[in-house]
């Protein structure tokens, strides 16, 4: 596994070098987390409008954002995605203040902290420029408990603060938020930043390192996440900023837990989880999962494997991609999802058979009814699996892009689907592909075109008639 941070990283440089020259990494890192809670903040709005006008006016600004992203513009990309977000509730043009309100965003200079600690330095950033002067409203709060409320009105940024931190009291680890608000005239914007406060943190980092480090060979997928949290904590510990929020105390307690030798991941354990799966004895993938609840050891369950695009991680559909949408999907049909982490991967793919294999052992997974979807560089890996393990997927589906088919006999009669909005950069990639399976003999091959979709938002538009496709498989 690499390192958290400098996967993260090396994802964002791989990606965007061709096009620009990328701020300095810690800087990267920060600003690719503000994008990130920016861009759910937009797919919830999404979800509450419907109508076609409000998401055309959205997407007029949405079409900038995967340039902007690959170019390193994170600022632009951001205040792209807050306009989009105005649009689709109105049509007029936001304000000055309005715009001051959210062109700012709270950077701490540490995720993880030790119990111990009494204060934590923030230092609160301008996302991107807006014309004029600070507005003389402008007011900015910080807080962890509403009994402790730091009150600013600074007048420059960078601007920073030293905020009191709770005391942990009995706890040995708390998972906590700090929440961040901005007041400009009569705009008012709300965020929360997760802070997870540890007993003992370099203590038990170091009890841990050191007893993963006796196992020569990571043959569980208990062995497997206790050494690649070790890694992610510490560098979690050190400053190293995530693309999400990860709840670093309860990872690091689970990861304690983990070296007794017992099975921690079981069919009896429902919901979310982080892990690392095994996939030789020396290499691991990280993975996030979903396990419904009420799983039968004894009854296979269809299972879902998501290939993110580029720039992202295993965290993207769950948490993006209209919300985290494929989760409710295989929540209300009791399916399993399987995310893996594909790092920057446009001529392979990442090893789905043998995370399969591993967490077959641990859950009922169906041979018979394992699908894969894949959205941008994730179609790419997915056409590369199908042609790879051929016997292995019931249904696949494409979304936002296109792969290299040197045999296309696997899709013969493989259920496929194929989806693209009319305005996705994309779109000259997906109609080749489908012209090409078609073309080789692919007899089962659904593709839509979405009008006035594009490259962001067309996994939450396509889930629908995706799942139609996994859904008639599976029957």
């Amino acid at each position: 596994m690499k390192r958290f941070g400098l996967a993260v990283a090396a994802i964002l440089l791989g990606a965007t070098s061709a096009f620009a020259q990328p701020p300095k990494a810690a800087d990267a890192l920060a600003q690719r987390y503000e994008l990130g809670q920016r861009l759910k903040r937009f797919e919830q709005e999404w979800e509450k409008h419907d109508g076609t006008a409000a998401r055309k006016r959205s997407l007029t600004h949405i079409q900038k954002l995967t340039q902007q992203f690959f170019a390193f513009q994170f600022g632009d990309a951001g205040r792209s995605l807050d306009l989009a977000g105005f649009a689709l509730l109105s049509d007029d043009e936001p304000s000055t203040t309005r715009l001051w309100a959210w062109s700012l965003y709270a950077v701490p200079n540490l995720r993880v902290v030790d119990g111990k600690a009494k204060e934590l330095t923030v230092t609160i950033h301008q996302f991107f420029t807006v014309k004029g002067d600070v507005p003389k409203s402008l007011e900015v709060q910080l807080w962890f408990t509403e009994k402790q409320i730091t009150t600013i009105k600074p007048n420059r940024f960078p601007h920073t603060e030293k905020i009191p931190l709770p005391p942990l009291g009995e706890f040995k680890g708390l998972d906590r938020r700090l929440y961040f608000m901005v007041e400009s005239g009569k705009e008012i914007r709300r965020s929360a930043i997760g802070i997870s406060q540890v007993a003992d943190l370099d203590a038990r980092l170091a009890a841990l390192k050191k007893t993963v480090a006796t196992s020569d060979v990571i043959d569980t997928i208990e062995k497997a996440t206790a050494r690649d949290r070790a890694e992610l904590l510490t560098e979690l510990a050190g400053g190293t900023i995530s693309e999400t929020d990860l709840p670093a105390a309860d990872l690091l307690a689970n990861a304690e837990r983990m070296l007794d030798g017992k099975e921690f991941y079981t069919a009896a354990k429902h919901g979310q989880f982080w892990l690392s799966v095994p996939t030789d004895a020396k290499r691991s993938t990280p993975v996030r999962v979903f396990i419904p609840k009420g799983l039968d050891p004894t009854k296979p369950v269809p299972v879902v494997v998501a290939l993110h695009g580029a720039g992202g991680s295993e965290n993207l559909f769950f948490e993006g991609y209209g919300g985290g949408r494929i989760v409710t999907e295989c929540r209300e049909r009791g399916w399993v999802l399987v995310a893996p982490r594909s790092g920057l991967n446009f001529t392979g793919s990442p090893p789905v058979p043998a995370i399969l294999d591993q967490l077959s052992k641990r859950y009922p997974l169906d041979p018979k009814r394992t699908f894969v979807v894949g959205h941008s560089m994730g179609v790419t890996q997915t056409i590369d699996l199908v042609q790879k393990h051929p016997d292995r997927f019931a249904a696949a589906a494409a979304l936002g892009g296109s792969g290299t088919v040197k045999d296309a006999k696997p899709f013969a009669t493989l259920p496929v689907f194929i989806g693209v909005g009319d305005k996705d950069f994309a779109l000259a990639g997906a109609r080749a592909l489908n012209k090409t399976l078609t073309a080789g003999g692919a007899k089962n091959v659904t593709y839509k075109e979405y009008a006035d979709i594009e490259h962001m938002v067309i996994v939450r538009e396509a889930l629908a008639d995706v799942f139609a496709v996994f859904d008639k498989a599976a029957r």
